[in-house]
């Protein structure tokens, strides 16, 4: 009998990972609420230290669930992220590792803005928030880079103390920086005292469409008057009907701030991931 062929046996690996993943999940599964009100990620899923390695050449060490960097990832890895990739059409992927890789994307993202595009002063003195799905990664590179404090926000003090804290001492950034959780509802008088230069918002809008009014509405409460939103999501999503220009259509409509696409040129994704600039309108 003719041996199956390596990406034969990877996929056939991949399909017996996602089956038992699927499986985890569905037993673990508990709500919590990240400004974008999703699922936290099953506690059972171990923790990995890796780095990220940008294009600039800079490394930002962190914890995570899975590595982030495509350059370290084995041939299972690849085929793994492929085919999840793919899948998005067909609702057949998981929603938690993409969200992971949405963080590398937006940390790719503002390399390029700084490096490349030499917005070298974007973070210099700033007082710097974190909301969407919360990891540190953005926070890493924005205090990295000159910022003044940065604050990380999550309603689940569960994520904060297995990835985003860890990160944090894994980079040896262990001053002016702020956890705080606690519910959306709550987070505009949390915050009340205290206005952000920048918010760095990965996967803002994967969660359902309805709650996309209070999310403006809390931005544009705790945004500097010069401040600057970077904000990313998917076309499309098949675990919520968030989508990104869903979200466009609201800040449309409430007429607060000018976006700029700050997205990558090229994406053959089914369903790319796009990364907007939000400022306030100067009327």
């Amino acid at each position: 009998m003719q041996k199956a062929s390596k990406p034969i046996c990877l996929l056939f690996c991949l399909w017996e990972d996602l089956r038992c993943l699927n499986a985890n999940l569905l037993s673990n599964h508990t709500s919590i609420m990240v400004v974008v009100k999703t699922a936290a990620p099953s506690e059972a899923i171990a923790s990995t230290n890796s780095e990220l390695h940008m294009v600039s050449g800079q490394v930002i060490r962190y914890v995570a669930p899975v590595p982030l960097d495509s350059e370290n990832n084995n041939d299972h890895q690849h085929v793994v992220m492929l085919a999840q990739e793919k899948r998005l059409l067909f609702g057949d992927i998981n929603d938690e590792l993409d969200k992971w890789i949405g963080v590398s994307e937006m940390c790719q993202a503002i390399d390029h803005l700084v490096e490349i595009d030499m917005e070298t002063d974007l973070f210099k003195g700033k007082n710097v928030l974190e909301v969407g799905f919360t990891s540190g990664l953005p926070s890493v590179y924005a205090m990295e880079h000159g910022a003044k404090n940065a604050t990380i926000y999550s309603s689940n003090a569960t994520l904060l103390d297995a990835y985003a804290k860890p990160t944090m001492r894994r980079n040896n950034i262990r001053n002016n920086v702020e956890f705080v959780t606690g519910e959306i509802e709550d987070l505009k008088t949390m915050l009340t005292n205290t206005k952000y230069d920048i918010i760095l918002a990965p996967e803002l809008v994967n969660t359902k469409s309805e709650y996309f009014e209070e999310i403006h509405d809390m931005l544009e409460t705790v945004l500097s008057d010069n401040g600057m939103i970077f904000f990313s999501g998917r076309t499309h999503y098949n675990t919520c009907d968030g989508n990104m220009q869903s979200m466009l259509d609201i800040i449309k409509s409430k007429n607060r701030f000018d976006a700029i696409d700050r997205s990558p040129m090229l994406q053959n994704h089914t369903a790319p991931r796009k990364i907007f600039q939000l400022m306030r309108k100067i009327f």
